[in-house]
Parts: structure tokens; sequence; C-alpha cells
């Protein structure tokens, strides 16, 4: 993993090496413009690592003559499923969060590429039986292999422009949200659908990208947040978090997405 929350993206990189195909996760993300790239499902905004699965992954896989197979396989049927399959990326939860893994093969226990941070001293495989497997899903898994396909190209102009418009979505919720007082465990809970996308997420794609300058003004925004949240969370985040500036940097961040 080269990037913060990029476990998915390593793990792609991987299915492709089995494939025969060297990439890392940087080279995925930088071809497909992921630092361009916000969505918004089921309610929450996403961008950068966030964005999983075949719908995205595609974007770069298509071009490149490989196709992503997704399916959502049940609990029940999911080691049956596995044994039965190749190599294949699914989502397991672990004391640190959800993190993606590879499948790579079954002796009587399960065996899984973990993808880490270099020199994180973490296992770079996981052996699971068949308990400690489901006991880490959920009732039903995403599971995905990559398969060779003729290529054809992915035109992502619309798809940035929408993006445009997302993360405009995005600061104007946030602003609303800023303007008006809450719970204190309000906060927490919208942090990853309302405040991640730019302030955590789009930092990492900021440098990503090159731009450093921008990744500064919304690490500052960042800080300010987290200042807030630290405290008792009384009063108004507009009092802590320069709407303003967070304004003007998801300007630039606009100009960029669109250039």
């Amino acid at each position: 993993m080269h990037f913060k929350a990029s476990c998915s993206y390593a793990a792609l990189a991987n299915l492709l090496e089995m494939q025969g195909y060297d990439t890392e996760d940087t080279i995925i993300a930088l071809e497909m413009e992921l630092p361009k790239l916000f969505s918004k499902e089921d309610g929450a905004f996403l961008s950068g690592p966030m964005l999983q699965g075949a719908k995205w992954f595609n974007l770069w896989l298509l071009p490149h003559g490989f196709t992503m197979m997704e399916a959502s396989i049940s609990k029940s049927s999911l080691c049956q499923e596995l044994i039965s399959g190749g190599p294949a990326m699914l989502g397991i939860r672990t004391p640190y969060g959800k993190h993606a893994v590879v499948f790579t093969g079954y002796d009587g226990e399960f065996h899984f590429l973990n993808p880490t941070y270099k020199d994180s001293g973490e296992k770079t495989e996981l052996l699971l039986d068949e308990g400690e497997l489901l006991a880490s899903v959920d009732s039903r898994a995403a599971v995905g292999s990559v398969q060779p396909t003729l290529s054809h190209s992915v035109d992502l102009t619309p798809i940035k422009e929408m993006s445009a418009l997302i993360l405009q979505e995005n600061v104007d919720a946030i602003v609303r949200f800023a303007e008006s007082v809450h719970p204190p465990e309000e906060y927490l809970a919208v942090l990853n659908t309302l405040f991640r996308p730019l302030l955590l997420d789009g930092i990492t794609m900021m440098e990503l990208a090159g731009k450093q300058d921008l990744a500064d003004k919304l690490r500052s925004l960042q800080e300010n947040l987290m200042g807030f949240l630290r405290g008792d969370r009384s009063g108004k985040l507009c009092d802590a978090l320069s709407l303003p500036d967070l304004q003007f940097a998801a300007k630039d961040y606009i100009a960029f997405i669109l250039s």
C-alpha cells in the first residue's frame, strides 16, 4: 500500500499480478484519475480510496484489457464459492476496520494475501479457518475477480463533470450542517459520510496528484474540524471551521477536477 486506505487498490494490483500484469495502487489511481472522482451512494459522499468495486475499478481495467466480475455472495455460500473459484478480492473485518484482502487458495485453511504498508511489520498473509472467516464478514460479501477481456477506452469526462457537481453538493451540505447546533454525538455519526471525502481522502488524493498547496489548505481545515471534535462540541462548527476557506478550497478542487 502506497497511500492511505489503499488496501483495495493494492489488492487489485495483486490480482493483476496473478494474471501476469505488473502494476501498483498508485499507478492505477493516477491513470484512472481517481483524485478527480467523487460519488454519492446511499446518502454518503465518497472519494478517493473509498471508491471501490467493479464500477470503479473497471474505469482502469477495461482500457488495459481486463474486467472485474463482482458477485454478492451470502455468508452461507461464501466458503464453497471461494474454494471452487480462483483468486478473488473481498473485504473482511479486522481490529482496524474493514480491509480488502485477496483469497489465494485453500488447504484446510483459507489463505489470504493481506495488503500492508511497506515496513509496517504486519503479516502479508492471513490464514483463517472457516469459523474465523465467517466471523469476519457480513451477511453478504462482495467478491470480485479479474479476467482478461478485449480492451476498450472509457470516457471519463462525464464522470468528472458529475464528480464536480457532487463535490459542490458535499460542500453545500457541510456548510448547512456547520451553521446549526447539533447533539455532540451527531458529529461522529457524519464524520465519514459528510466530512471524510474532502477533509481526509481529499488530502490524500491531492498529495497523490502533486497538488501540495491544496492538500495543505485542506489539512488546515481538517485540523480545525478535529479541534472542534476534541472539545465538548457545543455551539456551531462554523465558529471553529472557516466556511469561506472551505468554499475557496472546494472551488480550487473543482477547477482541478475539470482541468
